[in-house]
Protein backbone atom coordinates (compact mmCIF):
# COMPACT_ATOMS: atom_id res chain seq x y z
CA UNK A 1 0.00 0.00 0.00
CA UNK A 2 1.46 3.02 -1.03
CA UNK A 3 0.53 6.66 -2.13
CA UNK A 4 -0.13 8.56 -5.39
CA UNK A 5 1.55 11.42 -5.81
CA UNK A 6 -1.18 14.20 -4.93
CA UNK A 7 -3.01 16.33 -6.86
CA UNK A 8 -3.30 20.22 -5.53
CA UNK A 9 -5.81 23.25 -7.61
CA UNK A 10 -6.10 26.68 -5.82
CA UNK A 11 -7.62 29.72 -7.18
CA UNK A 12 -8.12 33.35 -5.30
CA UNK A 13 -11.65 35.06 -4.80
CA UNK A 14 -12.94 36.56 -8.42
CA UNK A 15 -11.65 39.97 -8.98
CA UNK A 16 -8.58 39.12 -7.16
CA UNK A 17 -4.54 37.98 -8.48
CA UNK A 18 -3.35 34.45 -7.44
CA UNK A 19 -0.61 36.29 -5.22
CA UNK A 20 -3.65 37.77 -3.09
CA UNK A 21 -5.15 34.30 -2.21
CA UNK A 22 -5.24 34.01 1.41
CA UNK A 23 -4.99 29.51 1.37
CA UNK A 24 -1.94 28.49 1.68
CA UNK A 25 -0.45 24.42 2.03
CA UNK A 26 2.93 22.84 2.35
CA UNK A 27 3.28 19.55 1.31
CA UNK A 28 5.99 16.64 2.45
CA UNK A 29 4.73 13.41 0.40
CA UNK A 30 7.20 10.47 0.02
CA UNK A 31 5.82 8.13 -2.33
CA UNK A 32 7.01 4.82 -0.58
CA UNK A 33 6.55 4.72 3.09
CA UNK A 34 9.28 3.34 5.05
CA UNK A 35 8.73 1.19 7.87
CA UNK A 36 10.80 2.43 10.39
CA UNK A 37 8.06 5.09 10.40
CA UNK A 38 10.78 7.96 9.26
CA UNK A 39 8.96 7.99 6.02
CA UNK A 40 5.77 10.33 6.93
CA UNK A 41 3.38 12.27 4.29
CA UNK A 42 2.36 15.55 5.92
CA UNK A 43 -0.22 17.81 4.01
CA UNK A 44 -1.34 21.26 5.38
CA UNK A 45 -3.99 23.50 4.36
CA UNK A 46 -4.65 26.78 6.34
CA UNK A 47 -6.51 29.70 5.44
CA UNK A 48 -6.19 33.19 6.10
CA UNK A 49 -9.15 35.07 7.15
CA UNK A 50 -9.56 38.21 4.88
CA UNK A 51 -10.42 40.34 8.36
CA UNK A 52 -7.02 40.57 9.98
CA UNK A 53 -3.91 41.97 8.48
CA UNK A 54 -1.31 40.23 6.87
CA UNK A 55 -3.36 36.95 7.17
CA UNK A 56 -1.96 35.52 4.19
CA UNK A 57 1.46 34.98 5.93
CA UNK A 58 0.73 33.57 8.67
CA UNK A 59 -1.63 30.80 7.03
CA UNK A 60 1.87 30.04 5.27
CA UNK A 61 3.54 30.04 8.13
CA UNK A 62 1.34 27.83 9.74
CA UNK A 63 1.28 25.29 6.62
CA UNK A 64 4.79 25.30 6.55
CA UNK A 65 5.71 25.05 10.14
CA UNK A 66 2.72 21.78 10.36
CA UNK A 67 5.29 19.83 7.76
CA UNK A 68 8.55 21.42 8.59
CA UNK A 69 8.44 21.28 12.47
CA UNK A 70 5.19 19.02 12.82
CA UNK A 71 3.57 19.40 16.28
CA UNK A 72 3.16 15.95 18.75
CA UNK A 73 -0.46 15.21 18.04
CA UNK A 74 -0.34 13.14 20.76
CA UNK A 75 0.10 15.88 23.63
CA UNK A 76 -1.82 18.70 21.81
CA UNK A 77 -4.85 18.32 24.17
CA UNK A 78 -2.46 19.12 27.10
CA UNK A 79 -1.77 22.65 26.10
CA UNK A 80 1.69 21.90 23.81
CA UNK A 81 -0.14 23.88 20.69
CA UNK A 82 1.23 27.01 22.63
CA UNK A 83 4.91 26.07 22.59
CA UNK A 84 4.19 24.51 18.72
CA UNK A 85 3.32 27.98 17.48
CA UNK A 86 5.54 30.05 19.61
CA UNK A 87 8.21 30.27 16.93
CA UNK A 88 5.60 30.54 13.92
CA UNK A 89 4.77 33.34 15.92
CA UNK A 90 7.61 35.11 16.43
CA UNK A 91 8.54 34.57 12.55
CA UNK A 92 5.60 36.79 11.53
CA UNK A 93 6.00 39.48 13.88
CA UNK A 94 9.49 39.89 12.58
CA UNK A 95 8.40 39.95 8.63
CA UNK A 96 5.79 42.70 9.76
CA UNK A 97 7.26 45.97 8.07
CA UNK A 98 5.82 47.66 11.37
CA UNK A 99 7.88 50.91 10.58
CA UNK A 100 5.38 51.51 7.10
CA UNK A 101 2.05 50.36 8.68
CA UNK A 102 -0.01 53.67 8.87
CA UNK A 103 -1.11 54.70 12.12
CA UNK A 104 -4.86 53.56 11.44
CA UNK A 105 -3.95 50.33 10.70
CA UNK A 106 -1.25 49.45 13.18
CA UNK A 107 -4.10 48.25 16.05
CA UNK A 108 -5.49 45.93 13.67
CA UNK A 109 -1.98 44.05 12.77
CA UNK A 110 -0.85 44.39 16.89
CA UNK A 111 -3.94 42.21 17.20
CA UNK A 112 -2.67 39.51 15.01
CA UNK A 113 -3.30 37.31 11.89
CA UNK A 114 -6.28 34.85 11.86
CA UNK A 115 -6.13 31.69 9.74
CA UNK A 116 -7.59 28.09 9.87
CA UNK A 117 -5.52 25.08 10.21
CA UNK A 118 -5.73 21.79 8.43
CA UNK A 119 -3.09 18.68 9.00
CA UNK A 120 -3.16 15.14 8.31
CA UNK A 121 -0.02 12.99 8.24
CA UNK A 122 0.00 9.41 6.69
CA UNK A 123 2.52 6.57 8.25
CA UNK A 124 3.23 3.16 8.08
CA UNK A 125 1.37 1.32 10.50
CA UNK A 126 4.26 0.22 13.31
CA UNK A 127 5.27 -3.49 13.06
CA UNK A 128 3.58 -3.89 9.64
CA UNK A 129 5.14 -3.18 6.98
CA UNK A 130 2.14 -3.16 4.18
CA UNK A 131 -0.83 -0.92 6.22
CA UNK A 132 -0.88 2.33 6.71
CA UNK A 133 -2.62 4.57 9.53
CA UNK A 134 -3.71 8.17 8.66
CA UNK A 135 -4.30 11.17 11.55
CA UNK A 136 -5.56 14.57 11.39
CA UNK A 137 -5.65 17.84 13.16
CA UNK A 138 -7.92 21.06 12.75
CA UNK A 139 -8.70 24.51 13.69
CA UNK A 140 -11.72 25.85 12.11
CA UNK A 141 -13.65 25.38 8.84
CA UNK A 142 -10.71 23.90 6.56
CA UNK A 143 -12.63 19.77 5.69
CA UNK A 144 -10.43 16.54 5.34
CA UNK A 145 -13.10 14.19 3.49
CA UNK A 146 -12.14 10.07 2.99
CA UNK A 147 -13.85 8.73 0.73
CA UNK A 148 -13.78 4.89 0.48
CA UNK A 149 -15.76 2.74 -2.31
CA UNK A 150 -17.41 6.17 -3.54
CA UNK A 151 -19.41 6.69 -0.22
CA UNK A 152 -18.31 9.48 2.01
CA UNK A 153 -16.82 7.59 5.24
CA UNK A 154 -15.45 10.51 6.87
CA UNK A 155 -15.94 14.53 6.98
CA UNK A 156 -13.74 16.18 9.14
CA UNK A 157 -14.09 18.92 11.55
CA UNK A 158 -17.64 19.49 10.50
CA UNK A 159 -19.80 17.23 8.62
CA UNK A 160 -22.83 19.92 7.66
CA UNK A 161 -23.14 22.92 5.15
CA UNK A 162 -25.24 24.67 7.69
CA UNK A 163 -22.39 24.73 10.43
CA UNK A 164 -20.21 27.17 8.57
CA UNK A 165 -20.55 30.47 9.49
CA UNK A 166 -18.68 33.99 9.79
CA UNK A 167 -17.24 33.29 12.92
CA UNK A 168 -14.99 30.14 12.67
CA UNK A 169 -12.54 29.39 15.46
CA UNK A 170 -8.99 30.80 14.39
CA UNK A 171 -5.15 30.55 15.07
CA UNK A 172 -3.70 33.75 15.83
CA UNK A 173 -0.06 34.94 15.24
CA UNK A 174 -0.25 37.06 18.56
CA UNK A 175 0.05 34.70 21.65
CA UNK A 176 -2.28 37.23 23.72
CA UNK A 177 -4.98 36.52 21.22
CA UNK A 178 -5.02 32.69 20.51
CA UNK A 179 -7.13 31.64 23.37
CA UNK A 180 -10.06 30.18 21.15
CA UNK A 181 -8.23 28.09 18.87
CA UNK A 182 -6.55 26.49 21.36
CA UNK A 183 -9.41 25.33 22.73
CA UNK A 184 -11.18 24.53 19.15
CA UNK A 185 -8.67 21.97 18.37
CA UNK A 186 -9.93 18.77 17.07
CA UNK A 187 -8.22 15.57 16.11
CA UNK A 188 -9.08 12.12 14.32
CA UNK A 189 -8.01 8.99 13.02
CA UNK A 190 -7.82 5.76 11.16
CA UNK A 191 -6.15 3.20 9.31
CA UNK A 192 -6.35 3.62 5.49
CA UNK A 193 -7.39 1.27 2.73
CA UNK A 194 -6.39 0.69 -1.01
CA UNK A 195 -8.37 3.12 -3.19
CA UNK A 196 -8.54 5.72 -0.55
CA UNK A 197 -9.01 9.49 -1.37
CA UNK A 198 -8.52 12.20 1.20
CA UNK A 199 -10.08 15.40 0.06
CA UNK A 200 -8.45 18.39 1.55
CA UNK A 201 -10.73 21.62 0.72
CA UNK A 202 -10.95 25.58 2.40
CA UNK A 203 -14.24 26.24 3.30
CA UNK A 204 -15.77 27.60 0.47
CA UNK A 205 -15.41 24.29 -1.57
CA UNK A 206 -16.29 22.51 1.64
CA UNK A 207 -19.00 23.96 2.14
CA UNK A 208 -20.09 23.31 -1.38
CA UNK A 209 -18.87 19.37 -1.28
CA UNK A 210 -21.41 19.00 2.22
CA UNK A 211 -24.26 21.28 0.77
CA UNK A 212 -23.91 18.80 -2.60
CA UNK A 213 -23.58 15.47 -0.69
CA UNK A 214 -26.60 16.73 2.35
CA UNK A 215 -29.10 16.28 -1.20
CA UNK A 216 -27.43 12.95 -2.31
CA UNK A 217 -24.92 13.65 -4.76
CA UNK A 218 -21.81 12.70 -4.50
CA UNK A 219 -19.60 15.29 -4.95
CA UNK A 220 -16.01 14.32 -4.82
CA UNK A 221 -17.08 12.54 -8.47
CA UNK A 222 -16.86 16.08 -9.90
CA UNK A 223 -13.49 16.89 -7.91
CA UNK A 224 -11.69 13.87 -9.01
CA UNK A 225 -12.38 14.79 -12.48
CA UNK A 226 -10.67 17.77 -12.23
CA UNK A 227 -7.95 18.94 -13.67
CA UNK A 228 -5.42 21.98 -13.99
CA UNK A 229 -6.63 22.94 -17.07
CA UNK A 230 -10.68 22.66 -16.10
CA UNK A 231 -10.10 24.20 -12.31
CA UNK A 232 -10.60 27.81 -12.60
CA UNK A 233 -13.78 27.21 -15.38
CA UNK A 234 -15.13 25.26 -12.67
CA UNK A 235 -15.20 26.94 -9.81
CA UNK A 236 -16.47 30.19 -11.79
CA UNK A 237 -19.10 28.57 -12.58
CA UNK A 238 -20.37 27.43 -9.60
CA UNK A 239 -19.98 31.09 -8.16
CA UNK A 240 -22.21 32.25 -10.70
CA UNK A 241 -24.91 29.38 -9.59
CA UNK A 242 -24.38 30.94 -6.47
CA UNK A 243 -23.80 27.34 -5.20
CA UNK A 244 -20.35 28.51 -3.79
CA UNK A 245 -19.38 31.65 -2.29
CA UNK A 246 -16.97 33.72 -3.79
CA UNK A 247 -14.18 33.17 -1.30
CA UNK A 248 -10.54 31.36 -1.91
CA UNK A 249 -10.67 28.08 -3.19
CA UNK A 250 -8.05 25.27 -2.18
CA UNK A 251 -8.41 21.28 -3.62
CA UNK A 252 -6.14 18.89 -2.33
CA UNK A 253 -6.71 15.33 -3.11
CA UNK A 254 -4.85 12.36 -2.11
CA UNK A 255 -4.59 8.53 -3.05
CA UNK A 256 -3.91 5.50 -1.34
CA UNK A 257 -3.03 2.57 -4.13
Amino acid sequence: MELHPPQTLKTPKAGNRPEECEDAYRIVYPFRLGSSGKDIARIALSDGASEAAFARSWAQILADDFVNRPPDLSDLASGSIEEWLAPGQRKWNRAIPWDRIPWHGEAKARAGALATLLGLTISRTAGSSRSLDWQAVAVGDSCLFLVRQDELITSFPLDDAGQFDNTPALLCSNPANSSRGRKAIRQTRGTCQTGDRFILASDALACWFLAQHAVAEKPWKALLALDAAHWEAWVQAKRRDHRMRNDDATLIVVTVL
